[in-house]
């Protein structure tokens, strides 16, 4: 018997996510746990081990382990399936819909950054700690696991766990909340408003697909394109 909520909607509203193991509010709370308890467990030794700010490849590296162990636990405890997440089979055309769709976003989100500065007059760099690093291979590092192993781990535990559960509360809202609790994952600052737009485009995209990839796709698009400038420049472009 599946979940009512997952069903695939009609022909009015489209395609949306298909019907599958049901997630629950047990995998959600479980999972939005153990991404906050990997989180602190595993920055904390690097932090007292390293000399000064832990290396770049190590920050990231963390954040994209954190969100693949909590979505790992939660489906450990009762589904078992990665379907149930969004792991399943979709069309080129979709994945590719998925990069321009990342590239799309970049591009506004430096709009809503430059707002951002204009508004707040903050311009502080979230992200100046990735320019800590010495050595191609630390940057190829940093680019590989920012721009594929992050991406793939947040749009897990975000769009594969967290919306399927609260998209029994109404789409709109699970798009919105899912999209607000990932904005705010990266703080109130200058990326707040890009993670949002990021949030509710992939949010979007997997609603209409039933696939998670070409959310990751879009977000592995977006964060390559961050990651490769915020190196070669040494901050936000």
């Amino acid at each position: 018997m599946t979940d009512p909520a997952l069903e695939p909607a009609d022909a009015v509203t489209g395609p949306v996510l298909p019907a599958r193991p049901a997630l629950g509010w047990l995998e959600l709370v479980v999972a939005a746990v153990a991404y906050v308890v990997l989180q602190i467990g595993l920055f904390l030794p690097v932090a007292l081990l390293s000399e000064g700010d832990p290396p770049a490849p190590l920050l990231v590296g963390i954040s994209g382990a954190s969100a693949l162990g909590a979505v790992a636990i939660a489906l450990a405890l009762r589904v078992r399936a990665p379907a149930a997440v969004g792991l399943v089979r979709t069309s080129a055309r979709t994945v590719a819909l998925g990069v321009g769709l990342g590239v799309a976003v970049w591009l506004l989100s430096r709009v809503l950054i430059v707002v951002y500065v204009v508004v707040t007059g903050d311009t502080s760099d979230p992200q100046a700690a990735l320019t800590l690093f010495s050595g191609p291979v630390a940057a190829a590092l940093v680019i590989a696991l920012g721009g594929l192993v992050v991406p793939l781990g947040e749009e897990l535990l975000f769009r594969g766990l967290a919306y399927p559960v609260l998209r029994r509360l109404g789409r709109v809202l699970a798009i919105v909340l899912t999209a607000g609790v990932f904005a705010l994952a990266h703080g109130l600052n200058v990326v707040f408003a890009a993670a949002l737009l990021l949030g509710v485009v992939n949010a979007v995209l997997y609603e209409r697909t039933g696939s998670i990839w070409p959310a990751v796709a879009s977000h592995a698009t977006f964060n390559t394109i961050s990651f490769v400038l915020v190196l070669a420049v040494g901050g936000q472009v």
